[in-house]
């Protein structure tokens, strides 16, 4: 990573390569902006650098590192982190200021950790190891697991490099803990100055290999000084790999790591994410990034295939027969989300049931599936997740309509009841699933699309899913939803399985590919029923159509409605269904 006042050309033509050709989307996902800051001690604050309301806006603090600031030279400290970032300018209550005047900020720290400073990430960039591969697996990957299960971080990133000590070191983290790092920022730009765009899309296809199921970032060095590949070959292949529906996104940097160079990247497939390294903040630079940040918000990201995942989500707790979350068998090499179902805006204490405007209350069967069962399987199983879904098709065998009193109301019910249920029972997210509306789709969308806002934006809630399916009604509300608050919804729990009895496992890919136009730039799940049905998409069809998808690169994840169910099949269509997912990279 390098040093530069200006936004380099190359950087700038990086840029064009992730704006999307008009008919490639048609609905607007914002994107994510990081910005890095503090390693040049040259005085930069968070106010100097602009900040447009229309992105989710990330500054990543550089740099926190297990080494001593008081000796010469450091040595290392055993895992107790020092603050190496311009800590006398950018402090806790700068954090604070920045956040509270910028809903869309978060803050995150590279190497490490500083909770006092309430940040939201961290990344993995050791280059040098006394301690094994299996060792640094396991404090690595126990450190970020502890940390996403302690509601320290959000998100975490690794650094590789094509050095065999360093992708043993690596390799071993990712065959262990991948189910807990978001992305990697593998550095190709470290490979010799004679690198083909050829052989770099080569390499990059050794690393899906090496990181199976990882979101992996293309990257160049803007350092021409340097013994890296050239940077009119890396985007050469950068091109490629687009075409080939490979491009995550783009890493700048050099090997320095403390000179940095404005950056960008999709950090995760599907969205756009702009990544700025920032040195001094000039007049010149603050226009790149108000360039940047405009595009951003002006310009959706191109539509891309979702990349194999180990994603598994199994709803639970809506039959009242009296399933646990121990009952279900959890395959540790899944990421593994049970969703409650269900809350919703309707009283308890009237027959029929009546809305509330946005006032919810629990509908799942929380005398079984309590806080403390929440936290106990959080506990003793670092990759569960536990969230709540929001509506469902009837209560008390009443249908369950979306209707409010006004927008503002419905959304400040909606937060307040929601904040203090998310909060008791410790849950990590939420899953929309309302089928019936008396509301038109712009409403429906402003209001959703504000109530997810602004329980992220408030740290309640860490994802957000949507749970459509194939109905006019139901589509035109929540494509209306996706059109403006994409965004900030990060699966889409599309009920495959409503589909007839008599679909094919060519029709159902064919389904999900017409999903894939309809939430263009989607993490779209597959999904099947274990209920006892005769009139929905049988399970070995959905089940032969999911390693389809798998072989051509487009299974995200899958869902099962729902755990009470399979109850009384042994879970055994869960556990085929958590085993394909963990052996996804076999592909």
């Amino acid at each position: 990573m390098g040093s530069s006042k200006l936004l380099a050309p190359s950087v700038l033509l990086a840029l064009a390569l992730l704006v999307p050709h008009a008919q490639m989307a048609t609905a607007a996902n914002s994107n994510l902006f990081v910005d890095y800051i503090g390693a040049i001690f040259n005085g930069v604050q968070f106010s100097d650098v602009p900040i447009n309301p229309n992105v989710q806006f990330d500054f990543t603090l550089a740099f926190v590192i297990d080494y001593t600031t008081t000796t010469t030279p450091p040595s290392p400290t055993n895992g107790q982190f020092e603050i190496y970032w311009q800590s006398s300018v950018l402090t806790a209550s700068a954090v604070a200021a920045i956040k509270q005047s910028n809903p869309n900020v978060r803050v995150n720290v590279s190497l490490g950790g500083a909770t006092q400073y309430n940040l939201d990430g961290i990344d993995i960039d050791y280059e040098q190891f006394q301690a094994d591969p299996a060792t640094f697996a396991e404090c690595i990957g126990q450190l970020v697991t502890t940390l996403k299960n302690n509601g320290v971080i959000k998100f975490a990133s690794i650094a590789p490099f094509d050095n065999s000590d360093v992708q043993s070191h690596y390799q071993a983290l990712w065959s262990s803990y991948s189910s807990v790092i978001d992305y990697i920022n593998f550095q190709f730009y470290a490979y010799d100055s004679s690198t083909t765009a050829d052989q770099y899309v080569s390499h990059f296809n050794d690393q899906i290999a090496n990181y199976p199921g990882g979101n992996i970032l293309a990257s160049f060095t803007t350092d021409t000084s340097s013994n890296s590949v050239p940077i009119a070959t890396a985007l050469s292949a950068c091109q490629t790999l687009q075409s080939q529906r490979n491009l995550y996104g783009f890493l700048s940097s050099s090997q320095q790591h403390l000179l940095e160079q404005p950056t960008i990247a999709i950090c995760q497939p599907l969205l756009i994410y702009i990544l700025v390294y920032v040195t001094m903040a000039t007049s010149k630079q603050l226009i790149a990034l108000v360039f940047l940040s405009s595009l951003l918000a002006l310009h959706p990201p191109m539509t891309t295939m979702a990349a194999n995942s180990n994603l598994f989500r199994d709803y639970i707790g809506a039959i009242f027969n009296g399933v646990k979350f121990t009952d279900v068998p959890i395959n540790p090499k899944v990421r593994f989300d049970f969703i409650l179902a269900f809350v919703i805006d309707y009283t308890t204490t009237t027959t029929p049931p009546s809305p509330t405007n946005g006032n919810f209350n629990i509908f799942w069967q929380d005398t079984v599936l309590t806080a403390s069962a929440v936290a106990s399987i959080k506990q003793s199983n670092p990759n569960v997740r536990v969230a709540v879904s929001l509506g469902g098709a009837t209560v008390n065998d009443n249908p369950v309509f979306f209707n409010i009193t006004s927008v503002d109301s419905w959304v400040a019910n909606a937060v307040s009841s929601l904040t203090s249920i998310v909060q008791q029972y410790n849950l990590d997210g939420i899953d929309i699933d309302y089928e019936q509306f008396q509301v038109d789709p712009a409403t429906f969308a402003e209001c959703i699309g504000r109530l997810v806002t602004t329980l992220k934006s408030n740290g309640v809630i860490k994802f957000a899913s949507i749970a459509p399916y194939d109905n006019a009604d139901v589509q035109r509300h929540y494509q209306a939803l996706w059109a403006s608050y994409g965004s900030v919804i990060d699966y889409v729990n599309f009920q495959f399985y409503a589909y007839s009895a008599s679909t094919t496992e060519a029709q159902y890919v064919g389904h999900f590919d017409d999903q894939i136009a309809n939430y263009p730039g989607g993490n779209i799940l597959a999904s099947f029923t274990t209920a006892p049905t005769t009139t929905s998409v049988s399970i070995n069809t959905s089940l032969n159509a999911c390693h389809t998808l798998q072989s051509q690169g487009k299974l995200y994840g899958i869902f099962i409605w729902a755990a009470d169910h399979s109850r009384s099949q042994g879970f055994k269509y869960d556990t085929q269904a958590q085993e394909l997912l963990a052996n996804a990279h076999s592909y």
